[in-house]
């Protein structure tokens, strides 16, 4: 098979998602923008660079026949005439005339003739770049043709019925702007249907159907797309630590019963395999693994269950702020795995729903050394022997090795994918490196999925900037102070 056939039945296999079409064609709005506009920009100079003005006169003659005064042999004198004034303008004769009166070498310019329709008039036309040129011209022909066609026109006799006027204006006026707009709206388009394309194309994960069909590993679910924001106020004022957790009054049905059937189905897993803890990780960064965990942790203290969330995640620790927690230097989980505080001082309570959290808001740089230490252990032995569900937030699992430390202590592994964000290869490899270690990878769930019937907007709400991520390294203003 041609490569060309495997491309087409490539693109055929596609399943394309309108939603997450028009979302690519929308984001990337500024650069179809900045295209078309450039492509307007190219084609108004190469019209300006390319544009020769061409001035037109016409004169009118109207032709007779010497041994008839009939309409039908005038007729047919004008037919003839047109014919051989044409020849006669061509003829090295009349070129040679023409040349001598305008001085120059050849005559640049464009003659014709022709018959208006049902009389015996006949119309001769000259177009050059100057409009003293084209009248020159036209006069040179007018004072020579009858010398030059003295024995070719028989009969025929031409009076000039409209004198020749010199052209003001070109005949063929400048549309630079008329191409330019056409430039502009076709390069639009084009760019358009090349942005869509892509997008089909993208090997990302866009619906909960393709986790089984692009990856390996199996689906526990979709959450949907949640706007941080329910109202207009809440964006003036930059809310922006608000969380999407299902306890939010807010908080839509349908993204509340996502949660409950993906906490119903890891219930059902983790029991079935006798399991405690869990890691809840993703390739990358903004992919909402930290609220999926967060909202795991509620499901399941919803239910009764003894619950510790853990806030593995030592470089960018976020669990603080989305349960709006005050801590204090004693409580950190760093400053435990460092042996400088004690473990009742990291545990601290939350009220609603009724769990425990271990975590903190300082950020360590050399978190892989620190979680490589003995203390990690004693730690995650207590919590096993504690709660019914541990809940571990741990660092993107493509970047940095965190998630692996804390996945050699865990029971199941939980992969979040944001939807259309990240390439199947680099979920697949993610996938491999915690089964090479010999961890339960329990499955993959679609976060943040966007639909027509979900989403009202087709702006950035959701979980950082769309289509960036690696960025890890740059951990902002998660923390007042940094610690080593």
């Amino acid at each position: 098979m041609s490569k060309e056939n495997q491309s087409i039945d490539l693109l055929e296999n596609k399943k394309i998602e309108p939603y997450i079409l028009i979302h690519d064609i929308l984001v990337n709005w500024w650069v179809l923008l900045l295209g078309a506009l450039a492509a307007a920009m190219l084609s108004y100079m190469v019209v300006n660079i390319r544009y020769v003005p061409a001035y037109t006169t016409s004169a009118t003659f109207a032709v007779s026949s010497r041994s008839s005064s009939s309409s039908y042999a005038n007729l047919s004198s004008a037919n003839t005439m047109a014919t051989t004034l044409q020849k006669i303008i061509e003829s090295n004769a009349m070129q040679g005339i023409l040349c001598e009166n305008l001085g120059v070498e050849e005559v640049e310019a464009d003659i014709n003739t022709r018959v208006i329709e049902n009389t015996n008039l006949l119309e001769l036309t000259v177009s050059a770049a100057s409009p003293k040129e084209a009248f020159d011209i036209m006069n040179g022909i007018i004072d020579n043709y009858s010398s030059i066609a003295y024995y070719s026109v028989g009969n025929a006799v031409m009076d000039v019925l409209q004198a020749p006027q010199i052209p003001f204006s070109p005949s063929n006026p400048l549309n630079a702007r008329d191409t330019a707009e056409q430039a502009f709206l076709i390069a639009l388009l084009g760019l358009a249907a090349l942005t869509a394309l892509i997008s089909i194309m993208r090997d990302t994960v866009k619906t909960e159907q393709e986790i089984e069909e692009k990856l390996d590993a199996r689906s526990l679910g979709s959450i949907s797309f949640e706007r941080k924001y329910k109202v207009a106020k809440d964006v003036l004022k930059g809310k922006k630590n608000a969380a999407l957790l299902i306890t939010n009054p807010l908080a839509s049905f349908s993204f509340v019963e996502n949660y409950k059937k993906l906490a119903s189905r890891i219930e059902y897993k983790m029991e079935e395999h006798e399991s405690k803890i869990l890691v809840v990780t993703s390739v990358s960064e903004n992919e909402g693994k930290s609220t999926v965990a967060a909202n795991l942790a509620i499901s399941f203290a919803q239910k009764g269950k003894k619950v510790i969330l853990l806030d593995g995640d030592l470089k960018r620790p976020s669990q603080f702020l989305i349960f709006n927690l005050k801590m204090e230097d004693k409580s950190e989980l760093g400053e435990f795995l460092k042996n400088n505080t004690d473990l009742k001082n990291v545990l601290k309570k939350i009220q609603d729903p009724d769990m425990l959290f271990i975590g903190g808001r300082n950020c360590y740089s050399s978190s892989t050394e620190i979680l490589q230490g003995a203390q990690l252990s004693s730690l995650m032995n207590a919590c096993r022997k504690y709660a019914d569900y541990v809940i571990i937030d741990t660092p993107p699992a493509g970047i940095l090795g965190d998630a692996e430390i804390f996945a050699r202590y865990a029971d199941e592994v939980l992969l979040v994918v944001r939807q259309n964000y990240i390439f199947s290869a680099d979920i697949n490899d993610t996938l491999d490196g915690f089964r090479g270690e010999g961890r339960n990878v329990l499955g993959v769930v679609l976060n943040g999925v966007k639909t027509f019937s979900n989403s009202t907007s087709l702006g950035r709400y959701g979980y950082g900037k769309y289509g960036k991520y690696g960025k890890y390294g740059k951990y902002g203003n998660y923390a007042k102070k940094q610690r080593n």
